[in-house]
């Protein structure tokens, strides 16, 4: 049998097999309060080490986002602008064949004109009649007679010098041949 002797410090158990006493301290309420104490020290020590790793964690989240989301953009980025010049290319070349067919359309609207049997021939649907005799003026023009036409325009200074110099070339022939031709 066991016999308990309690006092304000230690306990005494009696263990009659072996006969020997075990002192244990006894819990006085100094004690009970250290102790409460050291437990609430623990529990936020392990509160404030759950709450650094959250925020570690979180941190870490955040900053893989942001590495993901540029390294996407930089990936991206390029790509759109491909994908923006191709479509201005495409613009551009529809631009090119609209003034390529007006301009076949002006070549075809200016061959026509210059063809002076459908130029009467519409000028008499619409009402024009023959000229008389003294309406008529008639102009010697003699048999090689040509017209050279040079146009290169100079976005600067208008029409460019090469286009000048041909044209007061061609003058200066035509009114040569023609004063040798009334000599």
């Amino acid at each position: 049998m066991s016999s308990v002797k309690t006092d304000e410090f230690y306990t005494e158990v009696y263990v009659p097999i072996s006969r020997q006493v075990y002192e244990y301290p006894a819990l006085s309420s100094k004690d009970v309060e250290d102790r409460k104490e050291e437990l609430k020290k623990k529990e936020a020590k392990i509160i404030r080490k759950e709450s650094r790793s959250r925020l570690f964690e979180t941190v870490i989240a955040i900053g893989l986002i942001m590495f993901v989301g540029v390294f996407f953009m930089l990936l991206i980025n390029p790509q759109v602008g491909l994908a923006e010049l191709a479509k201005d290319n495409s613009d551009l070349k529809d631009d090119i064949a609209v003034l390529k067919r007006n301009i076949l359309d002006s070549e075809e609207d200016v061959n026509g004109i210059t063809d002076m049997d459908s130029i009467r021939a519409q000028a008499l649907a619409l009402g024009m009649q023959d000229p008389n005799t003294n309406q008529v003026v008639i102009i010697p023009m003699p048999e090689d007679d040509k017209l050279v036409t040079m146009v290169s325009y100079d976005e600067e200074f208008g029409i460019s010098e090469e286009a000048y110099d041909s044209a007061v070339e061609a003058l200066t022939n035509y009114y040569l041949q023609e004063v040798a031709s009334d000599e």
